[in-house]
């Protein structure tokens, strides 16, 4: 139980941290002339790799050690789509959609390297967009299983 506590709280904290990225983007606006300040590219950078490490933790770490915790699986090489099916039948993800989406989403930001701005933008979007599906997926995984293990400070 303390294993999944921390990976809790490790998501947590990389929540805090993206969210302060994503509200300095909404802030600054993206447009073509956000690429000319090395702090928004940073920013945008930040952004990211926490999108992308939230992503890697809950999928590889968390949605694993619920389904272990909750004696749904008994091993961790279980096929990824097993578990959303799973954790989707448990009514602790809404969808399986969801995550697709995120893998998706995730796919275009590592294998393109678009040259152009607008692409750029657009991909930023996609992001921010992608962010605010993992965000809803994160504070339901919390609630039901906050529920599901009697926990109130998870």
């Amino acid at each position: 139980m303390e294993e999944l506590e921390n990976i809790f709280l490790a998501c947590d904290k990389l929540f805090a941290q993206a969210n302060i990225d994503f509200k300095d983007i909404e802030t600054i606006g993206l447009d073509e002339e956000f690429f000319n300040d090395y702090s928004s590219i940073r920013i945008v950078n930040s952004f990211l790799f926490n999108f992308s490490k939230l992503q890697d933790k809950i999928g590889a770490k968390l949605f694993k050690k619920i389904l272990y915790e909750l004696k749904e699986i008994d091993r961790y090489s279980i096929p990824m789509i097993d578990i959303l099916n799973i954790l989707e039948k448990l009514e602790i993800i809404k969808s399986t959609q969801d995550w697709d989406r995120l893998r998706e989403i995730r796919n275009i930001l590592s294998h393109e390297y678009p040259l152009d701005r607008v692409t750029q933008i657009e991909n930023i979007k996609l992001a921010l967009d992608g962010y605010t599906i993992l965000k809803d997926i994160y504070g339901n995984v919390k609630e039901k299983i906050g529920v599901r293990f009697d926990k109130k400070d998870i």
